[in-house]
């Protein structure tokens, strides 16, 4: 019989893990506000040299996330590859300050995705370690919520230190909070039916005998897809409805806020009624609402954004439990992995899609075609779901 939690097992557990990837991500997007002025102004480079700054990134993150979870199964261990990612970011975002020439930058970029990958996909794999089963559910809320909050407050935060200090003051920031962040992760723990650590083939062979574990990576990938379409398309959308900087600020604060402050809340729905149900039933709804953006006016359009913000938390967290429970122990790290390889992949695909689908049809298409999308897998999902009839 399992000891119940205590509150320390808490929060070395869950909620230093989550602190840890809220950090993390709030470092991934402080960057974004001053890139005009670092790689435009500075540099001399182009908006194309600006773009790959991110596509790199996701680049190293499609194959270094799989990579590293793949080592941390065969050791046995987490937490000495989540200090060593970050404190190579800590290194790498230093280093950025003495870059003098576009490729440096691209090339450095390249590095410290693989670097970052490293730390946050496997402090994700610790949460989905940890034993407390029954609340396994709200354990991916508050985790979902902290990638979420990281994300949205990271860029603002950017933007004010680059107005105030400079295009180089985010990058030093980050290098300063990376290092914090890897000297906290000195006190994460790890399970200790970890420390076996499994062989290559033996980690290949439980993930093939899981094969459901493409149904929550399949949901990833669109959901990130869906992501990266609406990241180019959504503020182009706006401004031809005739609306500002300001508005569009509103608007996306419209999908965050209830994006983000419902993820605890869905996990414990997720608890009651099992991954599957909120899973598929989130996909279709947030397909159809994903699919009315392209034809809502500007006052329509901010009940459909809340709506959005709503049906997308509740997605995450039951793909993350799914991920979990379908996973054997020993072979988390490789799930997860793959998780976030399909995710990063989805949000790679994502903005070619969204400027291919609207230079042929319009917006009207382009939201519409990744609606379709959710909504195709909704039910391909529900009709395996019902197949193969899951525990």
């Amino acid at each position: 019989m399992s000891q119940p939690e205590t509150a320390a097992d808490f929060r070395r557990g869950i909620l230093l893990p989550c602190a840890l990837l809220l950090g993390a991500m709030f470092n991934l997007t402080l960057v974004v506000a001053g890139l005009k002025e670092l790689v435009l102004d500075e540099l001399g480079g182009t908006i194309r040299d600006a773009s790959l700054f991110f596509s790199i990134e996701t680049t190293a993150y499609i194959l270094f996330a799989p990579l590293w979870g793949l080592v941390s199964d065969r050791l046995g261990r987490r937490k000495v590859l989540v200090v060593t990612g970050f404190a190579l970011s800590a290194l790498i975002y230093g280093c950025y300050q003495l870059v003098d020439s576009v490729p440096l930058l691209l090339a450095l970029r390249f590095v410290q995705g693989a670097c970052s990958v490293m730390g946050w996909s496997l402090v994700m794999a610790l949460v989905l370690d940890h034993p407390g089963a029954a609340r396994s559910g709200r354990y991916m809320g508050v985790m979902g919520a902290a990638l979420i909050f990281g994300v949205g407050l990271g860029a603002p935060a950017g933007g004010y230190l680059t107005s105030a200090l400079g295009a180089r003051a985010p990058l030093a920031a980050a290098a300063v909070l990376f290092a914090l962040l890897a000297g906290l992760a000195l006190l994460l723990r790890e399970p200790a039916s970890l420390r076996q650590g499994l062989a290559v083939g033996r980690i290949f062979a439980a993930l093939r005998a899981s094969p459901r574990l493409l149904l929550p990576m399949l949901c990833h990938f669109v959901d990130r897809l869906a992501v990266g379409l609406f990241v180019v398309i959504f503020p182009l959308h706006l401004d031809s409805l005739g609306a500002g900087a300001a508005v569009r600020g509103r608007y996306l604060s419209y999908f965050l806020l209830p994006f983000a402050l419902l993820q605890l809340a869905t996990g414990r729905l997720a608890e009651r009624t099992g991954p599957y149900p909120p899973l598929i039933l989130g996909s279709l709804a947030y397909g159809l609402v994903l699919a009315a953006v392209g034809v809502a006016d500007l006052h329509l359009l901010g009940p459909v954004m809340v709506a959005l913000g709503v049906f997308a938390a509740v997605m995450f967290p039951p793909a993350m439990l799914l991920t979990a429970r379908l996973a054997a122990p020993s072979t988390r790290g490789s799930a997860i992995g793959g998780f976030n390889l399909a995710g990063s992949l989805g949000f790679a695909v994502g903005p070619l899609l969204g400027a291919w689908a609207y230079a042929a049809y319009g917006f009207g298409f382009a939201f519409a075609l990744c609606g379709a999308f959710e909504v195709a897998l909704a039910l391909g999902a529900a009709g395996w779901w019902l197949w193969r009839r899951p525990a």
